[in-house]
């Protein structure tokens, strides 16, 4: 999402939020190239840690399906976004969204850390450029400077996924349709916001058939650990097979 607009999935508008401003043109979306400014929302609750120290592979799935809980969002349309957005197949053959994941000057970089991330995007910001998605929903941080305070927490998965979710409820407030608002995630030029809107439908039925494995994937590993043991790898990385070599592949990011 080069601009990051938050994905405003369902009726819900953001708590108290006020009809947000007319949008001028700006970027979003991994593929975007003119999409709509953010609207001033409401300032969010600040992250509560979570209960239990996830894996980078869990914590996107993990904060996407509390941010949609908490926008009432109930068809799991943001995490078909997520997927869109900052979706990858990682070496041990798991399909998730990516925290740690940049896009800058059309391409998309995964990083193996938060810290490696962020020096990537210092270092591009040194280098005069602006326009730059991070995170789990992609925030563009020329577009939506006023998202996030600092870049560590732009790319915690949990503000990130807030943010989204406010942003897209906005879109949908102002444009008056779920389609709409998709679209304009993307990019307010119709043929760039179709072209994405089908992307998130096709991810979206993915999705649906993939819960099971996506909420265990969420779930983290058993015993409060930080990782997965191999045992649940494997049945994890089986279980994504399972939905990854059907009619439904995920549509993700180009890299």
């Amino acid at each position: 999402m080069r601009a990051v607009i938050p994905l405003l999935v369902l009726l819900v508008s953001p708590a108290g939020g006020a009809a947000a401003p007319p949008a001028n043109n700006s970027q979003i979306g991994v593929w975007s190239t003119a999409l709509y400014a953010a609207p001033k929302l409401p300032a969010q609750p600040a992250p509560q840690a979570s209960r239990k120290t996830l894996p980078p592979e869990a914590q996107c799935i993990a904060a996407i399906l509390d941010a949609e809980k908490a926008a009432g969002i109930t068809d799991h349309l943001l995490l078909a976004m997520g997927f869109t957005e900052s979706g990858r197949r990682t070496e041990d053959r798991l399909f998730t969204a990516w925290p740690w994941t940049v896009n800058t000057e059309g391409r998309s970089h995964y990083f193996p850390t938060r810290d490696d991330a962020i020096a990537f995007v210092r270092a591009a910001q040194a280098r005069g450029v602006r326009s730059i998605d991070v995170g789990c929903l992609q925030v563009n941080l020329r577009w939506h400077p006023d998202a996030f305070p600092d870049l560590v927490t732009a790319f915690d998965p949990v503000a990130n996924a807030r943010y989204a979710a406010s942003f897209l409820s906005a879109l949908r407030r102002d444009h008056g349709s779920l389609e709409s608002a998709i679209a304009r995630y993307h990019s307010s030029q119709s043929e760039r916001g179709e072209a994405y809107r089908q992307r998130v439908s096709g991810n979206l039925r993915w999705v649906a058939g993939a819960l099971g494995y996506l909420e265990t994937l969420a779930a983290g590993p058993g015993g409060g650990g930080a990782t997965f043991t191999a045992a649940e790898r494997g049945r994890l990385s089986f279980l994504s097979g399972l939905f990854a070599d059907g009619p439904a592949r995920p549509l993700l990011p180009n890299q």
